[in-house]
């Protein structure tokens, strides 16, 4: 089997031969959507006040929160599945596939650990301590695997990347543009809770934006390895769940 390359691997056959450049104009009008789904999950958040309402009666916040942002997950990735189902595309061609998942998972573990190290460095020196809380522990892991990693993974890495990547006919102009799409995904919410303009938000968010949109180029480095979500995904959740565990 032959490969398009990114690196040494990238998107397999399967990928190259069961997309065009109609998929590429479809994963532009789904990010837009997308974009529109979160802003909207940001004000509801952040803007009125059914989230600390609910968070009440929760003994534990790291499940409430776990559980409310299910139904948004689903509205995420919900059209992805609806697009393959129409476009008769399987879902491995977004890297969702049974083989080799141990070798993904260890891929995945080897490279959260840079920078995870990072993460844990840095509030260490501040002097915070890790939550001792093996419950809230175990919600913000899954929280950060499923509503952030596997989401974000499949959306980015397995659903943008390919597509645009057939749309540009360039696997690093593809790859800097949907680097600059993943930064660019996390200003609605995170601008509504800072409340800040965008422009005011931007400015002040510049460098992160920056580190965010070239994590995704390690991320679909990882995914490339075997042509696994699994392996993006589980460095994913460790690299965020790493700097969450403290208090």
């Amino acid at each position: 089997m032959e490969y398009k390359k990114l690196g040494r691997v990238t998107f397999d056959e399967e990928v190259k031969e069961s997309i065009d450049k109609k998929d590429g104009i479809h994963s532009i009008v789904y990010y837009v959507y997308n974009i529109m789904m979160i802003w909207l999950f940001g004000l509801l958040i952040f803007k009125t006040q059914i989230y600390t309402s609910l968070e009440i009666y929760f003994n534990s916040k790291d499940f409430f929160k776990f559980l409310f942002y299910m139904p948004f997950v689903i509205i995420q990735i919900l059209p992805v599945f609806i697009i393959l189902y129409f476009k008769k595309q399987t879902i491995s061609s977004i890297g969702i596939k049974k083989d080799k998942i141990m070798k993904s998972t260890l891929i995945g573990i080897i490279g959260s650990i840079p920078f995870s190290i990072l993460n844990i460095i840095g509030p260490i020196s501040s002097g915070k301590t890790l939550n001792p809380s093996l419950v809230d522990n175990f919600w913000i892991f899954l929280f950060f695997l499923i509503c952030i990693g596997f989401v974000e993974e499949i959306i980015f890495r397995g659903f943008l990347q390919t597509r645009i990547e057939e749309l540009m006919k360039s696997k690093w102009t593809s790859t800097i543009f949907v680097g600059i799409m993943f930064g660019l995904m996390h200003v609605p919410i995170q601008m509504i809770q800072a409340d800040m303009s965008l422009i005011e938000f931007i400015v002040y968010d510049l460098g992160h934006l920056i580190i965010t949109s070239l994590m995704h180029i390690y991320f679909v480095y990882l995914y490339t390895r075997d042509k696994n979500i699994i392996a993006p995904t589980v460095a994913h959740a460790i690299i965020n769940f790493s700097y969450a565990i403290f208090v």
